[in-house]
Formats: structure tokens, sequence, C-alpha cells
């Protein structure tokens, strides 16, 4: 969620802007003109990490994340909203023309849901559907897809006639591609809220009260 602050730094003239993550990520910046990828901060720093050092004062805050984080007077004006204008034309690799997406998996999650009732709320929701699952085996017997790379995950986001996701990277790709288009989510809970992305035009939120006892 960083990249709507790169992208204003840019606009500022205090550009090249570089994002330091971890090479896994790295591949995010492949969908914007505006950032580069670096493998270790460079420059002025502007340091957005909460955990370890500052996850303590975010808690004890109440604010959300972006509330947070934007906070630095430096980026503090950034408009929020995440543009993805490096995204090729071309439909995702291994998906079929028309398909549903359910994305349940992410790191870092509070609350917890259990898969199988992410799977019956899919069904309910979206009716057919892919699980879109990480690189691995998956056991469950329902479709699936594992994204070959964090581009054809954008692709896959922004295609899905229908999507269904958790507080997730999935969840911020949507926030950027799916504006004003029905999408659910599954939004952090409790003591947990404090963690979810901004909400944006088309997400229809799935609270608690409508699991299914299985």
């Amino acid at each position: 969620m960083m990249l709507p602050a790169a992208k204003y730094l840019q606009e500022q003239g205090k550009g090249p802007v570089f994002i330091a993550c971890h090479p896994k990520y790295s591949g995010v910046l492949d969908l914007v003109a505006y950032a580069t990828w670096a493998p270790e901060p460079v420059g002025e720093v502007i340091d957005v990490q909460i955990w370890p050092k500052r996850y303590h004062e975010y808690r004890a805050s109440g604010l959300s994340w972006m509330d947070f984080v934007y906070a630095d007077p430096r980026i503090a004006c950034a408009e929020r909203t995440i543009v993805l204008n490096n995204l090729p034309d071309r439909r995702p690799s291994g998906l079929p023309e028309r398909y549903n997406l359910l994305a349940p998996h992410g790191i870092s999650q509070g609350f917890h849901y259990p898969l199988d009732v992410c799977l019956f709320m899919a069904k309910e929701k979206l009716g057919e559907f892919i699980l879109l699952h990480e690189p691995a085996d998956c056991f469950y017997t329902v479709p699936h897809w594992s994204a070959p790379s964090i581009v054809d995950l954008a692709l896959a986001v922004r295609h899905a006639d229908q999507f269904m996701c958790i507080n997730s990277s999935p969840a911020i790709l949507a926030a950027a591609l799916r504006r004003g288009r029905p999408t659910y989510f599954l939004p952090q809970q409790g003591q947990w809220a404090q963690d979810n992305c901004e909400k944006w035009p088309g997400r229809i939120d799935y609270e608690i009260n409508h699991w299914p006892i299985l």
C-alpha cells in the first residue's frame, strides 16, 4: 500500500522513487511506471515498516494501517487511491474466458477465516468459482489456480466476473482494478479490524454474522 506514496513523490519531482522490499514481492513494481524495486533502502528513506519496531505504537494508536503510515508529513498529502499504470493488456495465463475467483489465503492475519467457511461462502455468493492458492499442491476438490507471477495475479483479479477475498494482497489489487465492480470482502474482525485496507467503490463486506454453521 506504499504505491500511492511513491506516485505522489514522483509527481512532486522527488524521483526516481525506489521501494525496498523482499524479492518475493518485487514483482508488484512491474505493475507501475512511477517506482522501481530496490533490494535495500537508498537515498532519503521513508520507513513504513511497522513490524517489529513500531508494532506496539501502531496498535496503541487505534489508527488504520494507512492512517498510521501516511501520518508521515512527507507523504501525508498523497492521494491514497492505488494506480497500476503498467498492467499489460492481456488475459491471465491458465484461466478460462469467464470465471469467478476466491482468494482466501494471506499472511499476518490476526483473525483467521477457516478455509471450509470461505469455500461455503464463495459457493453461496459466487456460484461456481476457482480457488486461488499458493504455488503448492492443493488438496481441495474444487477448481484451483496458482498465479505464475504477480502480473498474472493482478490480471486474474481484474478479469474475474466476481471476486471474493480476505484482507490480503489480492484485496489491495482489487482496490485498484475492480473499483465499481462487485467484490466480496471478508474483513478482519474485532481487535484486528484496525488492519483492514481502506474501502473502495464496489466492495461488499461480508460480516461475521453471515457465517454458516458447518
